[in-house]
């Protein structure tokens, strides 16, 4: 997991560049749930935190983390 898992972010935080370089009011971002495996909240939380940390710093602000069937679906607002 942890190639794909850093592909997938280093993915996600260049998305967010060019959202904010492009000067979109909004940026959204999410990630899917394995039901299967039985994820723990403790984990499901550390993938937020991971997210949110490294999105924020670009000049996002988020403003809604909302569970949805087996994901999570971040909102995020540019900082004014």
């Amino acid at each position: 997991m942890g190639l794909i898992h850093a592909w997938r972010m280093q993915k996600l935080v260049s998305d967010a560049r060019t959202a904010f370089g492009r000067g979109d009011p909004t940026f959204s971002a999410g990630f899917d749930i394995d039901a299967r495996a039985r994820v723990s909240m403790t984990k499901i939380r550390k993938e937020i935190d991971l997210i949110v940390g490294a999105v924020e710093p670009i000049g996002w602000q988020c403003v809604r983390v909302e569970p949805f069937l087996a994901s999570v679906e971040i909102d995020f607002v540019r900082n004014a």
